[in-house]
């Protein structure tokens, strides 16, 4: 069987590893994967924007399924053109991708099914947005590009100076580009933040461990949102009675308006929730698994995911045995110095990969690398996810960093405290 999966950061790593631990034993490729990816099967020169080439790769190649990672293809319709060809796809087509490629159809979703969310309001120009945030004296928020920003198109906002800075920065000098054209500025909620990632075919579903990213660069949620510095599953937090209060405002209520907006939704769905003392709230979907999220949930089931994949295409997903272990997972993400902004590519890394390679006890996620005959090179923001599973957070934690605090690292950092609050769970 041949798997082809579409993308190349370190959620495609994740779930090529995942897939090659199949009772199918699939030949993978990925298009482009990196130097992780490439440790399993071969990596394909394609353009994955470009559909064409896909397309006409899958016409050559005959895969047998095409697993797409990233969520701009599945926005833009990779899915439908795939499946308009007869190909077999994992991944929603662009009707359901709008619950993340728009976070105003997304939000307008939610009023519809009565799914709870936060306050919010539309603005397309600035000089409207500036006198609602004056008017009604607005600190406390939250300024969102509608469109897709690379994970990083949220502005989280202390006072009113934040939230004009975060107006300006999003629709005037459009630091998100055409992502940016519209904006949602909503209420502030209070909590605490974890994610659902969950296995959809229409009307049936498989709920994975509930996970916590970390998305600040620095210790201490300091410096500016990145696409994820380290992540922890399942969240402790999140008892029976909780997670059944989540599927019963927020999930089932998800899967019946997909249902009955005629969306035949097939893939994984993102639930993005925070947890007020009011109850669980929807922050954001995502129409694909998360990243670092992936790093570390997949590693926390037993059971053939690619069998599922191909349950779900197939309507049979409740017979599909996929189960939760029991462990517990963290990650903690290597990146460029310099990133989210600007970094150096090309940084030699190749000496410190074998020591964390060499380690049983972790998992190695490869994100932005690249190979240079025998040796690695970064070529991105987000490097290295070193996973640790364990007994025990504690366990986990202490694995993770005992290593990397031996490590060199030259032109990497990483968060110090992911996971801290956790050592006595």
């Amino acid at each position: 069987m041949h798997v082809l999966v579409l993308g190349s950061g370190g959620r495609e790593h994740a779930l090529a590893w995942a897939i090659s631990k199949s009772a199918k034993k699939p030949k993978i490729s990925c298009a482009t994967g990196n130097a992780g990816t490439a440790q399993l099967g071969a990596n394909i020169d394609l353009d994955i924007d470009e559909h064409s080439e896909v397309v006409d790769y899958c016409k050559a190649e005959k895969p047998d399924l095409v697993v797409v990672g990233p969520e701009a293809p599945l926005v833009d319709g990779i899915a439908d053109h795939l499946r308009d060809e007869g190909v077999r796809v994992f991944g929603p087509g662009s009707g359901g991708s709008r619950l993340e490629g728009s976070k105003i159809f997304s939000k307008g979703f939610c009023d519809d099914n009565g799914i709870p969310t936060a306050a919010y309001k539309v603005f397309d120009d600035e000089e409207r947005a500036h006198k609602y945030i004056d008017k009604q004296n607005i600190g406390l928020c939250v300024v969102k590009a509608d469109g897709l920003a690379a994970g990083k198109g949220a502005i989280v906002c202390d006072d009113v100076i934040d939230a004009h800075s975060a107006v300006d920065t999003i629709l005037t000098e459009r630091k998100f580009g055409d992502a940016g054209e519209r904006i949602i500025i909503e209420d502030r909620l209070r909590g605490f933040e974890t994610t659902l990632l969950t296995i959809v075919s229409g009307s049936e579903y498989i709920k994975l461990p509930y996970s916590q990213d970390h998305k600040r660069a620095f210790d201490g949620d300091k410096g500016p949102n990145t696409g994820g510095m380290g992540v922890f599953a399942p969240t402790p937090k999140i008892t029976a009675q909780l997670d059944e209060l989540i599927t019963n405002t927020i999930v089932e209520p998800t899967i019946a308006g997909l249902t009955n907006a005629k969306i035949d939704y097939t893939g994984c769905l993102y639930f993005g929730l925070m947890i007020t003392e009011d109850g669980p709230y929807l922050i954001e979907y995502n129409c694909r698994f998360g990243d670092p999220e992936a790093q570390a949930v997949l590693p926390l089931m037993e059971g053939d995911l690619l069998a599922a994949m191909e349950a779900a295409i197939d309507g049979n997903l409740r017979d599909v045995p996929l189960r939760q272990t029991g462990k517990k997972s963290l990650v903690v993400i290597l990146a460029s110095d310099g990133y989210p902004d600007s970094y150096r590519k090309g940084v030699f890394i190749t000496d410190d990969l074998k020591v964390l390679d060499d380690d049983p006890g972790l998992i190695v996620f490869h994100a932005g690398t690249r190979k240079q005959g025998r040796d690695v090179l970064t070529s991105g923001g987000r490097v290295i996810a070193v996973t640790s599973l364990g007994d025990d957070f504690a366990q986990c934690r202490n694995k993770v960093y005992d290593t990397l605090n031996n490590l060199k690292l030259d032109g990497l950092f990483y968060r110090t405290d992911i996971g801290h609050e956790l050592i006595t769970v």
